[in-house]
């Protein structure tokens, strides 16, 4: 098999896509197949509300709890052209929140929304459940069956994301029922609902344009937070790809914020501010950013480049830029994390790095400067002592990731970090699963095989003529394994919830 453990993944993840109704929904979004190595196409409606609409971003505006007073109210069902949105084409988010009773929620029931014009994503109470993402279903009465649980006693919060892309749009109901049923229970749906405008047409059909300036939106404003739904990147090279593996800081941030989020690596071993080197049709990392629906990125890079020495840092902080500046096509919300000290190892014939933490010092000065120019956050790590972090080499040992991880996330959050207990470790090896499952999605061996110029020999393809590669199925079929061990994740965090 092409990847390890490939067929018992093969088995587990279809089995597990056989049971979903609408894949398509997963947060984290796979690439495309069909046109891997060739020059992709304009991206479908999905993609480009994904990436542009402010709504979207991490599906902020479904959340439960979002505060949505100060949106305006429109009376449904009605275009939205007469009802205070003239010649208005593109999102519009509405919310309404409804009790239900005890019998109703403990039932399956039926949510209607009648025909909507063009397109809708649908949830309650932050949740998907359902909706019609391609052109041509205007006519289509939207009922979506709600499993028992689904609904909650008491007050219950339903959002739509309407698309429209020409002519009438919103929540008109020309076909259909808008009402909540079940268990005997209508609830009917007609009247005020809460609304908000995302992203116009105009600004989804015009390709790299992003929904507002970046240099001025979508910042920290100088201190860390985490937001419901964020997804938390990890940027920079070997020491990264082993923190990762660890999980030590993706255990100490996911205990200390009250909020839920995600964590994903990007990171590669050697890689540098100069040189991310990957496989043929990989893509950017801007790709891979909008793919994982990136809010926040914590980069670690300099360790390495300081045994350049000082005079090179000004052509590192050149190509520190621009590696940030594709960072920021995807969000403002950058953490920069300094090099550590390196220390003087005990067998004398291995060099004394010790020497150049006068070097450490001037890359970490030169970071600082980066950050607080571009207003991003700085950790600064380099005047801790590290004694006993590091093995033989310049790379951190497992004490060494443990310390790190502390020191970073005790400087974000601004609290004591957690005791390594029982708990601690438990929840920590759930979350060192999950990131293997991650990076066997997104980092597979055999790349080649995959996308890049071995796809079309027979050991990559299914033999059946018509039949679609069973290689790339196999690896997109690990995305449900990886949420189902996120909702573990969180149930471990959470267990009184």
């Amino acid at each position: 098999m092409f990847l390890r453990h490939g067929a018992l993944y093969m088995l587990m993840a279809l089995a597990v896509i056989e049971a979903d109704d609408n894949a398509d929904h997963h947060r984290i979004k796979p690439r495309s197949v069909d046109n891997a190595g060739t020059k992709s196409p304009a991206p479908q409606w999905p993609e480009l509300i994904r990436i542009h609409d402010p709504g979207s971003r991490n599906d902020r505006w479904a959340t439960r709890d979002l505060d949505d007073s100060n949106w305006e109210t429109m009376k449904l069902p009605t275009h939205w052209e007469i009802a205070g949105l003239p010649d208005f084409d593109g999102v519009v988010w509405f919310r309404r929140t409804v009790d239900v009773p005890a019998l109703m929620a403990s039932r399956e029931a039926t949510l209607e929304l009648g025909a909507i014009d063009d397109m809708d994503v649908t949830w309650i109470n932050g949740k998907r459940v359902g909706g019609y993402e391609q052109p041509g279903d205007h006519f289509t009465p939207r009922s979506y069956k709600l499993a028992p649980g689904t609904l909650k006693q008491g007050k219950n919060t339903i959002t739509v994301r309407v698309f429209d892309h020409g002519h009438g749009g919103g929540i008109a109901q020309t076909h259909g029922k808008l009402q909540l049923s079940g268990s005997g229970t209508n609830i009917p749906l007609a009247g005020p609902w809460r609304y908000k405008v995302g992203a116009s047409l105009q600004l989804l059909v015009a390709p790299g344009k992003p929904f507002s300036d970046p240099r001025t939106d979508n910042s920290f404003e100088g201190e860390f937070s985490i937001e419901t739904n964020d997804v938390v990147a990890l940027a920079g090279g070997t020491n990264i790809v082993k923190q990762f593996e660890s999980g030590f800081l993706e255990t100490l941030l996911t205990l200390s914020s009250s909020e839920r989020a995600y964590f994903r690596d990007m990171a590669w071993q050697a890689d540098t501010v100069y040189l991310q080197q990957r496989p043929r049709n990989f893509g950017s990392h801007l790709d891979l950013l909008r793919r994982m629906g990136a809010s926040i990125v914590i980069a670690n890079f300099g360790q390495v480049e300081a045994l350049g020495g000082a005079t090179h840092l000004p052509r590192f902080l050149e190509a520190y830029e621009d590696l940030l500046d594709q960072f920021e096509q995807c969000t403002r919300r950058i953490v920069l994390v300094s090099p550590h000290q390196f220390e003087k190892h005990r067998d004398p014939l291995l060099p004394d790095l010790s020497l150049r933490n006068g070097d450490i010092a001037a890359y970490s000065e030169g970071i600082r400067q980066l950050a607080q120019r571009r207003k991003y956050i700085y950790v600064d790590l380099s005047q801790i002592d590290s004694s006993g972090w590091t093995s033989s080499s310049s790379q951190l040992n497992a004490e060494g990731q443990w310390r790190w991880a502390q020191n970073v996330a005790s400087r974000l959050t601004r609290k004591k970090t957690a005791a390594r207990t029982r708990h601690f470790e438990l929840l920590r090896q759930q979350i060192s699963r999950k990131n293997v499952l991650w990076r066997q999605h997104w980092r597979p061996t055999n790349w080649s095989f995959l996308y890049g110029n071995r796809q079309q020999v027979a050991s990559s393809r299914d033999h059946r003529p018509g039949q679609p590669r069973w290689f790339p199925e196999e690896v997109r079929a690990i995305i449900p394994l990886i949420e189902k061990a996120e909702e573990s994740i969180w149930k471990m965090r959470t267990p009184s919830r």
